[in-house]
């Protein structure tokens, strides 16, 4: 038995840190050379490093009997090695015509949604698939071909997310060598010397011509490519992060917002790293996200003003001052107007704004037996002290209101609130969130932002009206 494709998979492992023992690992059998090859090798390993093996085969019912006889050698193979089999049988050509894909790409996404599912429900760490280098060739050609940039020039992954390649830096002659050796029998399939599908057309036609034109392995060439790519777009990545991290405003599942001016100096490899970043931290994934719509995020940020633009998947991108918001449509809810009526002593949750607020009522002799002195807070505590008997109409926790109007601490008269809003630079977005404490239609309080000169304490003021506000999670 050949065991050399074995140790360097098992060595390959312990690099990449998989097939850890006790666990499950998903593995896509179609029954052709690459797939069996790859099933072999992990069966003989799943004994040493003490892992277990599902297979996986999806029947795509293109080939009539041929098809149907794929899947009765995976039957019979996987009843051999004794590894349990999920089989499942697919109209392919029937999803790509409702849906708009071709074949290949249709196939491609029916095999990896049933390796999902069963990855899934059998709480497997890893689906295994059996692209090797050659794959890898074509797949990087193809990409050259629509047009791609640094990620789609670096081709697929050995490892990445709980998809493992365990095959991708060996050629088909060595996994040609491993079946030979070892006597194995795979099935071949007819429509791959069919010259109907671009990367038969490229394996079949295009590689061959071109080695016949130029004596160049262009395979051989790619890789070498791809090897010197991955090392620029792994430093660019970390670089990326880093810098992401640097200028987070804050991170949250739905909504991601970063600092404006930081992202707009940045030179547009690393803005546009940024934003896929903020992307994919929303929508789980880089799927739906092109150059144009990363472009269109760089033309917002740059330009003056507040700007909007929406995204596919629902995600909306907000510009607004020195922030730059990504949120989920499920997250851009409008706020609805809120009005609480309290009497001190008391205590409210906002859910909306994640805080609890706190109310006392103190004569002048209490307050200053409890806290020791009387002490005007600075503007952002959130704590405040407030002339209770200056409070005529009721004390409210509300919302903004149409026409709302205030005297800010220490300025020289009125204000509009909406005009306050705006020197303050807060986003249109976040106004309506904004809890404000009120004397009726009064403001006694921006919460976080500015206490009302006309309701300050004084030397005189003989009931104080102490307000804490807890920011949690409610």
């Amino acid at each position: 038995m050949n065991n050399k494709l074995i140790e360097k998979v098992n060595s390959w492992a312990d690099k990449y840190g998989v097939l850890k023992p006790e666990t499950l690992v998903v593995v896509g059998v179609s029954g052709g050379a690459d797939s069996v090859c790859l099933l072999h090798i992990l069966h003989k390993l799943c004994k040493k490093r003490a892992f277990s093996i599902a297979a996986v085969h999806v029947n795509h019912m293109l080939r009539g009997k041929e098809s149907d006889g794929d899947e009765s050698f995976v039957r019979d193979l996987c009843n051999e090695y004794r590894i349990p089999l999920q089989v499942f049988k697919e109209d392919i050509t029937a999803f790509a015509d409702e849906n708009g894909y071709s074949i290949e790409e249709a196939g491609r996404i029916i095999r990896y949604k049933r390796l999902k599912e069963v990855l899934d429900k059998e709480c497997a760490t890893h689906i295994a698939v059996a692209h090797h280098r050659d794959d890898q060739a074509e797949t990087i050609f193809l990409n050259l071909l629509r047009g791609t940039g640094i990620d789609g020039l670096c081709g697929m992954s050995e490892v990445k997310d709980k998809i493992i390649r365990p095959l991708l830096k060996f050629s088909k002659s060595d996994i040609e060598e491993y079946i030979k050796r070892n006597g194995l029998s795979y099935r071949t399939d007819s429509s791959n010397y069919e010259n109907t599908y671009l990367r038969n057309t490229i394996r079949n036609v295009i590689f061959p011509e071109i080695k016949l034109q130029t004596r160049a392995d262009i395979s051989a060439s790619l890789i070498r490519t791809q090897k010197l790519l991955k090392t620029d777009r792994d430093f660019l990545n970390q670089f990326s992060e880093e810098k992401y991290r640097n200028m987070i405003i804050s991170d949250e599942k739905k909504k991601v917002v970063l600092k404006r001016h930081e992202l707009k100096v940045l030179h547009p490899a690393i803005a546009g790293r940024i934003i896929r970043i903020a992307w994919e931290r929303i929508a789980g994934n880089l799927k739906g996200l092109e150059s144009v719509h990363v472009n269109m995020v760089l033309d917002v940020v740059s330009k003056s003003g507040n700007k909007t633009v929406e995204l596919p998947k629902g995600i909306r991108v907000m510009a607004e001052y020195n922030r730059v918001e990504f949120s989920s449509e499920t997250s851009c809810k409008k706020v609805e107007p809120f009005s609480i009526r309290l009497s001190p002593p008391s205590i409210v949750d906002l859910p909306v704004n994640e805080m609890r607020i706190e109310m006392e009522l103190f004569s002048r002799g209490e307050f200053i037996k409890k806290f020791g002195r009387i002490e005007k807070a600075k503007e952002n505590s959130l704590a405040q002290l407030f002339d209770y008997s200056k409070i005529k109409e009721g004390i409210y926790i509300r919302s903004r209101m149409p026409g709302d109007i205030f005297f800010p601490y220490n300025s020289s008269g009125k204000k509009k609130l909406k005009d306050f809003f705006i020197d303050q630079k807060i986003p249109g977005s976040m106004r309506g969130s904004i809890p404000l404490l009120a004397d009726g239609k009064n403001i006694i309080w921006v919460i976080g932002f500015r206490t009302a000169d006309n309701y300050k304490i004084s030397d005189s003021t003989q009931k104080i009206l102490y307000v804490n506000i807890k920011k949690q999670k409610i």
